[in-house]
């Protein structure tokens, strides 16, 4: 992805994140922005090109993570699922290690 287009993608989610804060704070609720998680997911190749680590979102500055975590499924940036495996590996060696 070339930088203007990482960086137009950056505008619109800043622009997409706004949107819905202001739809939360309509309906009695609130964004948490500390436990907000980012990441860009694409080939090395794409992610490499990238020149956008961080957003300003709903006056907290949120970086982009290599994964993120959502509903106890650990993604990273090339959807390979080895930390998801690797993370289910130790859960089920410690439940049955005693």
């Amino acid at each position: 992805m070339p930088p203007s287009e990482s960086q137009n993608a950056a505008v619109r989610l800043v622009a997409c994140v706004e949107n819905l804060d202001q739809w939360m704070g309509s309906n009695k609720l609130k964004l948490n922005a500390n436990k907000t998680q980012l990441i860009w997911i694409g080939t090395r190749q794409q992610l490499a090109k990238l020149t956008v680590t961080q957003l300003k979102l709903t006056n907290s500055v949120v970086k982009f993570t290599e994964t993120a975590v959502d509903l106890g499924v650990v993604l990273d940036a090339q959807l390979s699922m080895f930390r998801q495996v690797a993370s289910c590996s130790i859960d089920t060696s410690l439940r049955y290690a005693s």
